[in-house]
C-alpha cells in the first residue's frame, strides 16, 4: 500500500517537474528571440501582418516539424518575447491546427503499397481531421 502511494506520489512530483521545464524552456525562447535584434522583429512583423501569410506559415512550419505543439509553443515565446504581436499569432496558430491535418495525411500516405492499411491509415487521418474542425 505504501509502495503504490509512493509511486504515485513519485509520478505527480515527476508530471510537475517536466511542467516546470516546458515553462521555464518557454521562457528561455522568449528571452533568445529578444536577441535576434530590432530588424528581426520588424521583419516579422511585416511579414506577418497579412493574415494569409501567416495561416500559410503555421501550416508549413507544422508540416515540416510534424508538432502543432512546437509551432505553437514558438509562437507564444515570440509574442511573449515582443518579436510577434498577438494579431500576427493568431493567424499562425490556426495554421498549425491545420498543418496537423497536412502531417495526418501524409503519415497516411506512407503505407499506399498495403492497400488495407492504407484505407485504415487514411479513415484515421480523417477522423483526427473531423476531430480538428470541432
Amino acid at each position: 500500500m505504501l509502495k503504490g502511494a509512493l509511486r504515485v506520489l513519485g509520478r505527480i512530483i515527476l508530471v510537475g517537474g517536466f511542467l516546470y521545464l516546458f515553462l521555464v524552456s518557454i521562457g528561455l525562447m522568449s528571452v533568445a528571440f529578444k536577441g535576434f535584434g530590432q530588424g528581426f522583429a520588424e521583419n516579422l512583423i511585416q511579414t506577418t501582418s497579412n493574415p494569409f501569410v501567416g495561416l500559410f506559415i503555421g501550416i508549413l512550419a507544422t508540416s515540416i516539424i510534424q508538432s502543432s505543439s512546437t509551432t505553437t509553443s514558438i509562437v507564444v515565446g515570440m509574442v511573449a518575447s515582443g518579436v510577434l504581436t498577438i494579431t500576427n499569432a493568431v493567424p499562425i496558430v490556426m495554421g498549425a491546427n491545420i498543418g496537423t491535418t497536412v502531417t495526418n495525411t501524409m503519415v497516411s500516405l506512407g503505407h499506399f503499397s498495403r492497400r488495407e492499411e492504407f484505407s485504415r491509415a487514411v479513415g484515421g487521418a480523417t477522423v483526427h481531421d473531423f476531430f480538428n474542425l470541432t
